[in-house]
């Protein structure tokens, strides 16, 4: 098999191009280089600059992987997420012949007892932000109801928050009450629109001052940005001392129906979910609910 020759630097360049042809997400691409730069600083000690990728070999992997497991202070969980982006990318310099070897072929990952983290809103937690907007739209009704919106298409659709700024007005059919979401990896999907949160949506586009294609839109730009619509969020956040981010309003909403009884797989094809373990977190105790409980049962 005859090796084309390539640096550290230039594998990894290879291995992100092929991530975005892969469509997977720019967080997910931004781990896996964050990842290999750490891979490529520990095998600065072993190797001349700059580093060829057909000089590393199995034992420096292996190396690595001992020392990130024995002497790291990260968790086991993110251990395991940096072993498994050096085993990707290991696998895909071989089977692009960058490398003669899979050199993460031997790479084990740790067992971990996995334990639900996820942070979602409770009933309470929601009305008490929903109160707080109340009090925006009383000072500036405009900005209010904007911010009304955005929590509304958040916890009541499960949008993700990309989804949710690049919503158009084309992509909801008022009259059969469903709208049509462009999801990650472009995959397309039909969440129900229910009448109150129809009303909320209606009465946003009926006051707004500015007119766009986009649902969300500010009085500086005809399409809300992710980044101002996480600001929004975060300051609320501040405002009433509860955590809140786009993907825990996202979580409250595929919680909501996992207590209401719905199904696993309604679930994972309502909020777009690629694999049913993401939605099996809902049905699984989260570290709170688990304490809440220890808390009725202790001596």
């Amino acid at each position: 098999m005859e090796i084309v020759s390539v640096t550290f630097s230039q594998s990894i360049n290879e291995f992100r191009n092929y991530l975005i042809e892969s469509n997977r997400s720019k967080n997910t691409i931004k781990s896996y280089v964050q990842d290999l730069l750490i891979l490529e600083n520990w095998l600065f000690s072993r190797h001349a600059d700059p580093i060829m990728v057909e000089a590393i070999t199995k034992t420096d992997i292996k190396d690595f992987e001992r020392e990130i497991k024995t002497t790291s202070t990260l968790s086991p969980a993110t251990v395991n997420r940096k072993l498994v982006s050096v085993k990707k990318w290991a696998t895909y310099l071989f089977e692009s012949k960058f490398s003669p070897v899979n050199l993460g072929q031997e790479i084990s990952i740790m067992k971990v007892q996995k334990q639900n983290t996820i942070r979602w809103l409770t009933r309470q937690e929601v009305g008490r932000l929903l109160h707080a907007v109340q009090l925006t739209k009383h000072k500036n009704f405009q900005k209010g109801l904007l911010h009304e919106t955005l929590i509304i298409l958040l916890v009541n659709l499960g949008l993700r928050i990309e989804e949710a700024c690049s919503l158009t007005k084309n992509s909801i059919s008022f009259r059969n009450n469903l709208v049509n979401v462009l999801g990650k990896g472009s995959k397309h999907r039909v969440v129900p629109l229910t009448e109150k949160t129809k009303a909320h949506i209606l009465l946003w586009l009926e006051n707004r001052e500015k007119d766009s294609d986009y649902i969300l839109v500010s009085s500086k730009s005809s399409q809300l940005s992710t980044r101002a619509a996480q600001h929004i969020l975060k300051k609320y956040s501040t405002q009433i001392g509860i955590e809140i981010t786009p993907h825990s309003l996202r979580h409250t909403y595929c919680k909501q129906l996992a207590d209401s009884g719905v199904g696993l797989q309604s679930i994972a094809d309502l909020a777009g979910h690629s694999s049913m373990d993401t939605t099996r977190i809902y049905v699984t105790p989260s570290i709170k609910e688990l304490q809440n409980a220890l808390k009725k049962t202790e001596f």
